[in-house]
């Protein structure tokens, strides 16, 4: 009986992580749109990661109070010697934080995409040569089609940027420092916004991210401005608790895979909003998608065979 328990433990945690990445990449991929009903000018990227920044903690506050959770969000903050390394999670995960708002805002989706497919890559390498985490062979197979994908679009891209290096490397980073010195999910996000909450409210402080002849623009920011940032703040907080627990449940290989699917799904959310895609990017999103393709076909057949294995383990404690 303890066998059984301890399998359906590990897939109950497995098919609750990937649910939560799932989430967590149909959400992110309503962002860019979301930012376009804002505008914008040269400034709005980062008067809008301030607001983000701002509204986060607002919402994080009062559903921590509502929770009865503010007792644990103080002993941590209370410890003062983890002070150091609580800043350092807060400056990497805050740069991306500024970049995935800053980015459709100055038309340089491009170089973010670019990053976000390498993203997944750099997580799978972690997993693997850092943590031992053992790939299947799809999983290899699928790792490999989508290297062949990223590498035709650097190719096309001419060369990396240091938007595609942040990506690419920034968040292994954060992920590994929250793996070193683990705290609940919501707990974590909250203090990384606590310690950018003084730079947010010192960038709103010095003007508006608005100009007068762009806010006579018909948009959905004029017709409620301060809901407008509420929503804001829901739509950058919800996806990334969800992100944080995606991190915790799942190995961080499979993690790392299941990060192309939101490239695709912002594809698609670009796709519906006219975007086309030219001759030449088409290899990257088909190798991508068939990346995505036998990654789900691997999931499948772990399920069948975890299912197996619980029907043919003793009933007997």
């Amino acid at each position: 009986m303890a066998a059984v328990a301890l399998v359906s433990s590990h897939s109950s945690r497995l098919y609750f992580g990937l649910a939560c990445s799932v989430m967590a990449s149909c959400m992110f991929a309503f962002l860019p749109w979301y930012i376009h009903q804002f505008p914008l000018n040269e400034n709005s990227g980062n008067w809008l990661a301030a607001q983000r920044i701002v509204w986060s903690c607002l919402l994080m506050f009062v559903g921590l109070a509502c929770f009865k959770q503010l007792p644990l969000l103080i002993r941590h903050m209370a410890n003062w010697r983890a002070w150091p390394r609580l800043m350092l999670a807060a400056v990497l995960v805050g740069l991306q934080f500024w970049l995935f708002i800053w980015a459709p805002a100055n038309g340089q989706t491009l170089p973010v995409a670019l990053g976000y497919f390498s993203l997944p890559l750099v997580l799978v390498l972690v997993g693997r040569f850092v943590y031992k985490e053992q790939l299947s062979s799809l999983q290899w197979v699928s790792v490999t089609v989508a290297a062949v994908g990223v590498a035709y679009a650097y190719v096309m891209a001419d060369g990396l940027s240091w938007i595609v290096l942040l990506v690419a490397l920034g968040y292994p980073l954060y992920f590994m420092l929250r793996r070193k010195y683990p705290l609940p999910s919501h707990i974590a996000f909250t203090i990384d916004n606590l310690m950018l909450l003084p730079l947010a409210c010192a960038y709103l402080l010095m003007g508006d991210g608005v100009s007068e002849a762009q806010s006579q623009l018909s948009n959905l920011y004029n017709y409620a401005p301060w809901l407008y940032y509420f929503g804001l703040g829901v739509a950058g907080t919800i996806p990334m608790l969800l992100f944080l627990l995606a991190s915790n449940y799942l190995p961080l290989s499979l993690f790392g895979l299941m990060g192309y699917l939101e490239p695709v799904l912002v594809f698609s959310v670009g796709w519906l909003l006219g975007e086309r895609l030219s001759p030449e990017q088409w290899p990257t999103y088909i190798l991508i998608i068939f990346a995505l393709v036998l990654l789900a076909i691997d999931g499948l057949r772990r399920g069948v065979r975890q299912t197996a294995s619980r029907k043919k383990l003793p009933k007997a404690c």
